[in-house]
């Protein structure tokens, strides 16, 4: 028989209405342990850009890349360098400067968190000026430039007017200031000034006529084209033996070289050092500058083989797979 009266109805109010706030407290707690757990899961920080893994197996001094990946100009859009670039700039944080030179070929200046700095952006968030030019004789295509363009979109019309491969320009900037990656405190406004290193001459001013990124890019392009169409005016070309140093001190041992094509002693003009064994090993140093044999690593790491040619393009995405592969193979 169910009992119905008033003082037992009265308890079992008193029950429903103490467990209803016992699940209530319960709730409060759950959800403050899971914003909690949450917020110190987003409280740990992106890591900062850095490159894939690098490798000089099959290196060949002689050969550094083929004619045909050095011009394929249109091998990625404006759109693909654009992505290419915010990948691997994935986590980068802008640097500060006192003050944003003119010459840096930035579009508009970025005032910082500090009002007395200014903000230096990653390479990914970078807009520029690049300045129309005719077409010549090594930039067979005219330049329409702008005053506001990502950097995908500068290197996509210089890949188009000097008729060289985007890939060689992405590896440049890598090579020459580390702009791919370069994030916080080692993001300076120098780095875009003298970005493909072009003007910059060892135990020398860079030239301050070429400061600017788009102009670095557009003058380094063109230049690399010189190498071709001038080839009687440098020192290492192609098919012939030249003599170079294995870095710009006159002390450092020297070793000769047959640049087996044009490409090739183009590169060499323009970083004029052999790898030495040091620098094959690892180590650098005024005589281990391994400037071309990082050329070809970084362009291995990232777009496959520069001599072959037809290598798949690296994401971040597909580097983190690969490892997974390998470490799920050496587990086994």
């Amino acid at each position: 028989m169910i009992n119905t009266a008033r003082k037992y109805r009265l308890r079992r109010v008193a029950a429903l209405m103490l467990l209803i706030a016992l699940l209530a407290v319960i709730s409060l707690v759950a959800a403050w342990v899971y914003g909690f757990v949450k917020e110190e899961k987003s409280a740990v920080p992106i890591p900062e850009p850095m490159m894939p893994p690098v490798s000089a197996e099959g290196f060949n001094a002689e050969n550094l890349i083929s004619e045909t990946e050095f011009t394929r100009w249109d091998s990625l859009s404006a759109r693909q360098i654009q992505a290419f670039i915010s990948d691997w700039g994935h986590g980068c944080r802008p640097g500060k400067a006192k003050s944003m030179p003119e010459n840096t070929g930035i579009a508009k200046e970025d005032i910082g968190s500090e009002k007395s700095l200014v903000s230096v952006p990653c390479l990914k968030d970078f807009r520029g000026r690049l300045a129309p030019r005719d077409a010549d004789r090594y930039c067979p295509q005219a330049l329409q430039g702008g005053g506001d363009l990502n950097v995908g979109e500068i290197i996509a019309q210089v890949s188009h007017s000097c008729q060289i491969n985007p890939k060689v320009i992405l590896v440049t900037l890598q090579k020459e200031q580390g702009l791919l990656t370069a994030s916080s405190a080692r993001l300076r406004p120098s780095r875009y000034q003298i970005a493909m290193g072009y003007g910059c001459p060892d135990h020398k001013l860079c030239d301050s006529e070429f400061f600017g990124f788009g102009t670095q890019v557009y003058y380094a392009a063109r230049q690399l084209r010189r190498y071709q169409v001038d080839p009687q005016e440098y020192l290492v070309q192609a098919g012939k033996s030249a003599t170079l140093g294995f870095g710009p001190d006159s002390r450092c041992n020297r070793g000769e070289i047959v640049a087996q094509n044009w490409p090739t002693a183009a590169l060499y003009n323009y970083t004029p050092y052999l790898a030495s064994e040091d620098a094959l090993a690892g180590l650098s140093h005024e005589c281990a500058q391994a400037g071309n044999l990082n050329f070809y690593k970084f362009y291995k790491a990232w777009f496959g083989d520069p001599v072959n040619g037809n290598g798949e393009l690296l994401t971040r995405k597909a580097l983190s797979r690969r490892q997974e592969q390998q470490k799920a193979k050496s587990a086994n």
